[in-house]
């Protein structure tokens, strides 16, 4: 199987509660290349917002290689706050962390700190977001990942609508710039691929309690709307949920999103109107980027860039990324 050990939301979210340590981070000694022999590494990871579960999922793989490596990781959940990041970094630099690997909220506000980081002799390992002082960078083009949602959508109006004009929802999340590349991504995919077809409403929904919100209103404000594209999985769950909760799951309607979240995963395999995901194994990158921290510090060579492979999962593959 392609994806395993997927964890359930509500199990994601106990673990989250267990290991969670905010922001505040002990310790005033500072990282100055290499750690002493016998000294174990210690790795920081400051990212977004730890309630996505395809991250949460993400940081428990992350751990494991730690442990592997005899490393220690500190997760840092910064809550889309930037300033939240930038204190989360300092606390790294001053905590004696041998690495950071960072997932900027606002790479612009974050860039003379991780360059103080970089400084000291902190290695850093950009997740998603480049940034300019980083030693190697994860990630995808946003751009082209939301150009992939719009063509599986537009596979699906095709066939489904041969020749006729649909009227399309986006759920976009406009608070950072990778959704706003994915976002944007989308909209040009769809003017590209289905140019008869109208955006009819674009709302925030990156999180399953937004989603629930905008699914009501594109019931009752759209009712003519046969295809909804999201920027990732979870918003586009709430919308389905509120769907659902309306009675409104027409058999022609399609939803397209990306994370290949479990319960994204289940509606497909049951043929709903949840039509397509993208599978972007970060279990494994999670796991990479601990591998390239742990070798940076040791003063290994890694490779600089590395782009998440993009798998779009249907109901004719879904058996294969199901546990």
């Amino acid at each position: 199987m392609k994806k395993s050990k997927f964890f359930s939301l509500m199990i994601s979210s106990f673990i989250i509660a267990s290991i969670f340590l905010g922001c505040n981070i002990s310790g005033v000694t500072v990282a100055e290349g290499a750690p002493a022999a016998g000294k174990a590494i210690k790795i920081g990871f400051s990212i977004q917002d730890i309630s996505n579960p395809v991250w949460s999922e993400m940081y428990i793989y992350m751990e494991g290689k730690a442990k592997e490596l005899g490393a220690e990781i500190t997760l840092s959940d910064c809550q889309a706050d930037p300033a939240k990041q930038i204190q989360s970094l300092e606390n790294f630099i001053q905590g004696g962390y041998d690495a950071i690997i960072v997932h900027c909220f606002d790479a612009q506000s974050a860039t003379s700190t991780l360059q103080q980081a970089k400084d000291k002799g902190i290695k850093i390992v950009a997740y998603d977001t480049y940034v300019d002082s980083a030693d190697c960078y994860f990630g995808l083009n946003n751009y082209e990942v939301g150009k992939v949602i719009a063509k599986n959508a537009a596979d699906y109006i095709h066939k489904t609508f041969p020749g006729a004009a649909v009227e399309i929802g986006i759920c976009n999340y406009p608070l950072n710039q990778v959704c706003l590349d994915r976002g944007a991504g989308i909209e040009d995919g769809l003017a590209e691929y289905v140019p008869d077809s109208k955006i009819v409403a674009k709302a925030q929904a990156g999180y399953v309690d937004e989603g629930i919100v905008v699914g009501e209103i594109f019931v009752q404000a759209h009712p003519n709307m046969k295809v909804i594209c999201g920027i990732d999985d979870a918003g586009l769950l709430g919308v389905y949920e509120s769907f659902k909760a309306a009675g409104h799951l027409p058999e022609d309607f399609g939803m397209f999103g990306i994370d290949a979240l479990p319960e994204a995963l289940r509606l497909i395999s049951e043929g709903s109107i949840y039509r397509s995901t993208i599978f972007l194994d970060l279990n494994r990158i999670g796991e990479k980027m601990v591998q390239f921290a742990f070798d940076l510090v040791n003063g290994e060579e890694v490779e600089k860039t590395t782009y998440f492979p993009l798998e779009t999962v249907t109901i004719d593959n879904v058996a294969e990324y199901l546990r």
